[in-house]
């Protein structure tokens, strides 16, 4: 699914902030990457779906090595293949739960074709699977749902279409512990229906133990420097 060799990537000249000797993601797999603020997981968010580019390493998806793409070409994979769920979501705020869930289809005709023959009827599924009354927040603007249904349209929208991979950044920083703790099970669910790999992003370790595996970053790039 993913395979990242001597990946390097700096802001600034002389000062890396990743550097990575190898990390690996397989289908279907459950990795939790944990880190403190500026260790740079949002950067290897970005770098993985094709966002930025790698100085130096390759970065392989689904056997594409990204570093040969070209923009419009990394921009199709990310489309076709990666869901994401957003750490503000990202929520379009004046389309409903609906509509928003529906955006990865508009962008991505694969996405659309393995959604079904209705869309729109996938769509209400996943968010009913996703524990939402879908006829209450109907035609409800985004931005007048609560936090907890933002994040499980959010999800939705990650998920609809099938893609291989769903990228997770720091999704449940702005939760209590009971909705943090359902929303994580829906969401391994519908990942585990998909067949999805799942990449999931935090600094809370308390929740590693339910991923497959856990990743430090910090420690895989100090790998390298000693």
């Amino acid at each position: 699914m993913l395979s990242i060799e001597d990946l390097r990537f700096s802001w600034q000249p002389g000062k890396p902030l990743l550097d990575l000797p190898s990390l690996s993601l397989g289908a279907g797999e459950s990795l939790f990457l944990r880190g403190p603020s500026g260790s740079g997981k949002s950067t290897l968010l970005n770098l993985v779906g094709g966002v930025l580019s790698a100085q130096s390493g390759s970065i392989r998806m689904l056997g594409h090595a990204l570093e040969t793409l070209k923009p419009r070409q990394r921009d199709r994979l990310r489309a076709d293949h990666i869901g994401f769920v957003f750490q503000q979501f990202n929520l379009l705020p004046y389309f409903d739960a609906i509509d928003n869930v529906l955006l990865s289809c508009g962008f991505s005709p694969r996405r659309a074709e393995r959604a079904g023959a209705d869309p729109r009827a996938q769509a209400r599924m996943l968010l009913e699977r996703m524990q939402m009354d879908v006829d209450e927040v109907a035609g409800r603007p985004a931005a007048e749902l609560s936090v907890g249904q933002q994040q499980r349209v959010a999800a939705a929208r990650a998920l609809i279409g099938a893609p291989e991979l769903v990228i997770a950044d720091e999704p449940t920083s702005a939760l209590d512990a009971d909705t943090r703790d359902d929303f994580l099970a829906l969401l391994f669910d519908e990942c585990r229906r998909a067949g999805a790999a799942l990449l999931f992003v935090s600094h809370d370790r308390s929740l590693e133990s339910r991923f497959d595996r856990s990743v430090d970053l910090i420690e895989i790039n100090r790998a390298r420097a000693t």
